[in-house]
């Protein structure tokens, strides 16, 4: 029977959850059951929003037999509205009756033995204790103590009280379904239903595990459910460390901790009972507030945590992975969290560092990384202690023989294992997982220095040196996994290694000839040398034989991505000693560049680049030319071949295909990847033509013939030159890209969009240009552009029929180039004949929903509209806004109702916005608030009446007068006080509860 239509009552309700649950696999008819199953979910979720739902569900509670998916529907019906839904229940004493309801139903299920129906029923009575007024319910605990306080019912009370402090603490947010009219109320309302109860719960469940401790009741389940709840009093009910430190509760943990029998599940809360306790005192003991009461409470936990070795042996020798891990969460969260009392009274508390130690030897590099945080820390205190008069204490040289243990172990999990069985993903993981261990190793340089931290890897390469060899040869015998680790390990601690490092990196960098001839060791090797290029600088003797040690790598597929990364490094440090090779690199890239694939063949080209920029702008040698010359003769083939295809026609090149764009692509990349980083130390005041506008300008024709090629990938590829040059040169391409490059941009748009071809990067390349370069003085160029581009982008808008998400891209580049042009040029802004246009096209785009595309509209533009339409926002003089202000009054309520209609719909969620958003801004809340400005012209009564009147034309029957009144209260008093933050915080508020009364969005 389909539900559609059909009455709420318990048959329906029931036949409904059966649909819903109903096994397609089960019928010949799964397509029927398929669509019969979104039908129900779709009416069960308009039933728990209805006020009838409270006697449904509850009856349904009532009733028997009902399966058990309708009875935990039911329950979870009751818990969803106690926790949105409360205002549906007006009468005090109605309240008090569906509590008692509640009681007796968890009575009967706790006897039935039917969990999943008791954790909701649980959660519903923690709920409603929120929502009661003090002087309705008083004291919950003591209500829940007493209907559940006979062993029979422990397990129940135990979880009723384990969600109540976090029902708790979650409604210090929200409010919106109690009675409270202030977060004032609701915290009066914890304090004297939670805070003050938090010794008297601590005291009472720890009686149940004494009864469970002893014997009486030797359930693991109640165990681990009396921990659980202990902790969520620990964390959310303030239970205080005096009153901890008054009871056995450690000893018991550690107890359970230490039995090698004990159930998973109990040893597991256990060990995040203590933690929780250790993170606590250990607050304290670090801000020296430790009281007569949590010293002594420390001193338990330091004798329980030294009675673990054994069971944390056990767990590694008999790979307890589960065990292993807790046990180490355990030490680790103890030594950070007494991070102070270790360098203090290190004898006492070594047994810490060294069952930590023992973590990070093991096998599974799962758990190894779970100490890498306390090893990095510890590094930083020890460091500052070498630093002081205490670097000679016994401690102290201790601690660094720990961080040689540390830095071996390090190495040898580096380590490739010997065999070959790794799955691809297996490998990838593991390389991941190397460059977190590296950043222990980096750790290790601080406490060992850079010459022993140099010297460990060293001394295992040294090992494997055969012995009377030819200029000190390592066994090519020796596995590469071996070889490879300790060159990993020397390449990761490099940039905590000083530039003037002269004792042992010298002796390196002169073994690396003599490894073994694998490719792993050679990649390995050739990375170790791009690492150190910020040394070479400072020991340039050594450029002649690095430079051939990795020309070298280039000959072996395997070690050209390697090569290609070092030699940039070393270019980029060393460009300025690099330049006499030149004659030398330009053949090399000539031959090298066909051979390479597109990521290595930019880094070699950006290696180039660095050491071109170090040629003289304007050369004083006759023999030697300027870089401008250099440039040219490095991208000279690249215009030529650019130069043929441009020739082509656009017919030709699409019958070339997808190969030939991909040839025109790259060389594009290539010229851009020269200019970009070929950046000469010169200034404006220096009078010079700057080398690469001067390219870039001689380049222009052959890269504008591109455009009529007609084919989208090759226009955008040109766009992102044009962008790249402007961030890498700036004010030196003012002159060709304000007077050439942006009305061909507009041109080109023009074009394309009429063929039907339109290719919205056009747009992003001309408001990069209006950013960087808009100014008085452009101002008419820039607007007849703008002018331009807008009348093609209206027409492309116009012609999607309303359907605006096949063209996100165009949108968001249009309203990047609109919001360019409103900032820089306000004026010609304001007084476009386009204005009404620009604004009724941006109405028209509101409901946009791709994320990246909402941003560039809402906070980019309508952020910017709004700003300057505002007389209290704007710095515009009166006159010259007058226009705006008047357009967007006139536009008002349509501004109005998209916003209205985004944000109970298809607005992002305000946590994404708030993410990709600066710090502080607040997207909606500032638009609102300067729409309210405008249409009432100061007067914000006036102004809220446009957004009033978008919210009632909204269908919205439950929205009751009440609500209303009160949201419209909260909103005036926002605006008023100008608070952006809480603007949009009630914006997106009524869009959530819109949503929840309504089911708009799942």
């Amino acid at each position: 029977m389909a539900v559609q239509n059909q009455p709420y009552s318990i048959e329906t309700v029931a036949n409904a959850v059966a649909q819903l649950y109903a096994n397609p696999a089960s019928t010949s008819n799964a397509v029927d059951i398929s669509r019969n199953a979104k039908a129900a979910d779709a009416w069960l979720r308009d039933f728990q929003k209805s006020a009838e739902a409270w006697s449904v569900a509850e009856t349904m509670l009532r009733t028997d037999p009902l399966p058990l998916e309708a009875l935990l529907f039911a329950a979870q019906t009751i818990r969803q509205k106690t926790r949105y839904d409360m205002s549906q229940i007006e009468s005090p004493v109605q309240r008090l009756q569906l509590r008692d309801a509640l009681l007796g139903h968890l009575i009967r299920y706790a006897r039935a033995n039917s969990r999943l129906v008791v954790r909701q029923l649980s959660m519903a009575l923690a709920s409603i204790a929120v929502h009661f007024k003090q002087e309705e319910w008083v004291d919950p605990v003591a209500t829940f103590v007493n209907v559940f306080g006979n062993p029979e019912s422990w397990l129940t009370l135990t979880q009723v009280l384990t969600v109540l402090p976090y029902e708790f603490e979650d409604s210090g947010t929200r409010t919106e379904s109690s009675f409270f009219r202030d977060l004032d109320e609701i915290s009066e309302r914890r304090q004297k239903a939670i805070f003050e109860n938090s010794s008297g719960v601590l005291l009472y469940v720890l009686t149940i595990m004494e009864n469970c401790f002893s014997g009486d009741q030797n359930d693991s389940n109640l165990i681990k459910q009396s921990l659980e709840c202990l902790r969520a009093w620990f964390e959310a009910g303030n239970i205080s460390l005096d009153s901890i430190a008054a009871t056995s509760l450690v000893p018991h943990c550690f107890t359970y901790i230490n039995n090698e029998n004990q159930d998973d599940a109990v040893f597991d809360t256990a060990v995040d009972v203590i933690s929780e306790i250790i993170r606590r005192t250990g607050s304290l003991s670090s801000a020296g507030r430790e009281s007569a009461t949590v010293q002594p409470l420390i001193e338990s936990i330091y004798t329980g945590l030294g009675s673990l070795s054994g069971i944390l042996n056990f767990s590694i020798t008999t790979e307890n992975e589960d065990k292993a891990r807790a046990l180490c969460r355990l030490f680790v969260s103890a030594g950070e969290s007494y991070m102070n009392l270790i360098l203090s009274n290190w004898n006492s508390w070594q047994i810490i560092v060294a069952a930590i130690l023992r973590c990070t030897s093991i096998k599974d590099l799962e758990i190894v990384a779970i100490t890498f945080q306390f090893w990095m820390a510890l590094a930083d205190e020890v460091e500052a202690v070498l630093k002081s008069s205490n670097a000679n204490l016994p401690s102290t040289q201790t601690l660094i023989g720990v961080y040689r243990q540390l830095n071996d172990v390090m190495i040898e999990h580096l380590r490739y294992p010997l065999n070959n069985d790794w799955t691809a993903k297996e490998r990838d993981e593991f390389r991941d997982f190397r460059h977190n261990m590296g950043d222990v190793l980096k750790a290790c340089v601080f406490v060992l220095g850079q010459q022993e931290a140099l010297a460990r890897p060293y001394n295992i390469l040294k090992g494997f040196i055969v012995d009377g060899s030819a200029g000190g040869s390592l066994d090519p015998s020796i596995p590469w996994q071996r070889v490879e680790a300790p060159l990993f390990a020397l390449r990761t601690i490099g940039r905590n290694i000083s530039d003037e490092e002269g004792t042992v990196l010298p002796v390196i960098m002169s073994m690396l000839p003599q490894l073994p001839q694998h490719p792993k060791v050679r990649y390995a090797a050739i990375l170790v040398i791009g690492r150190y290029a910020s040394w070479t600088k400072h020991h340039p003797e050594f450029i002649p034989y690095q430079m051939t040690f990795i020309s070298k790598g280039f000959e072996d597929s395997e070690s050209i991505s390697a090569a290609s990364q070092s030699l940039r490094y070393l270019c980029d440090e060393c460009g300025d000693r690099l330049v006499d090779y030149l004659s030398q690199l330009h053949p090399f890239y000539l031959t090298i560049v066909k051979t390479l694939d597109r990521l290595d063949k930019n880094e070699v080209i950006s290696a180039l680049a660095h050491v071109i920029k170090h040629v003289p702008v304007v050369s004083n040698d006759p023999n030697s030319p300027d870089m401008l010359k250099v440039l040219e003769m490095f991208c000279l083939p690249i215009a030529q071949r650019l130069h043929q295809i441009g020739l082509m026609g656009s017919a030709a090149a699409a019958a070339r295909g997808k190969d030939l764009q991909e040839e025109i692509s790259d060389l594009i990349e290539q010229f851009q990847t020269f200019v970009y980083n070929a950046q000469p130390a010169i200034t404006p005041n220096m009078h010079l033509q700057h080398p690469c506008a001067v390219l870039f300008k001689g380049m222009w024709p052959v890269l504008d013939s591109l455009f009529t090629l007609e084919i989208p990938r090759i226009t955008n590829s040109v766009c992102k030159l044009i962008v790249k040059c402007i961030d890498a040169h700036g004010v030196y391409f003012r002159g060709i890209m304000v007077s050439e490059v942006l009305p061909r941009l507009a041109a080109v748009y023009e074009t394309t969009a009429n063929a039907g071809a339109e290719c919205s990067s056009l747009m992003w390349a001309a408001s990069k240009c209006v950013r960087t370069f808009g100014d008085a003085e452009d101002g008419l160029t820039m607007h007849a552009v703008m002018q331009q581009m807008s009348g093609t982008a209206f027409q492309v808008i116009q012609a999607v029929n309303g359907k605006i998400e096949n063209i996100s891209p165009t949108i968001e580049d249009y309203f990047l180039l609109l919001a360019a042009f409103a900032k820089s040029h306000p004026v010609h802004f304001i007084q476009s004949p386009h204005l009404s246009l620009f604004l009724q096209c941006a109405i028209a785009c509101m409901p946009i929903q791709q994320f990246d595309t909402w941003l560039a509209l809402y906070r980019e533009f309508l952020m910017t509209l709004f700003t300057l339409a505002s007389p209290q926002m704007t710095q515009v003089p009166t006159p010259l806004y007058t226009p705006l202000t008047t357009a967007v009054q006139q536009h008002a309520s349509a501004f109005a109702t998209q916003i209205v209609r985004g944000v109970t719909t298809s607005f992002p969620h305000r946590e994404d916005i708030a993410g990709e958003s600066a710090s502080g801004i607040s997207v909606i809340g500032t638009i609102v608030c300067g729409l309210v400005d405008v249409v009432g012209g100061g007067n914000v009564e006036v102004g809220l009446r446009v957004l009033g009147g978008a919210i009632d034309t909204m269908p919205d029957e439950k929205y009751l007068p009440a609500d209303k009144s009160q949201f419209a209260e909260k909103l005036k008093s926002a605006l008023e006080k100008r608070d952006f933050y809480r603007i949009d915080v009630l914006i997106h508020e009524y869009g959530v509860k819109y949503r929840r009364r309504n089911n708009s969005r799942k």
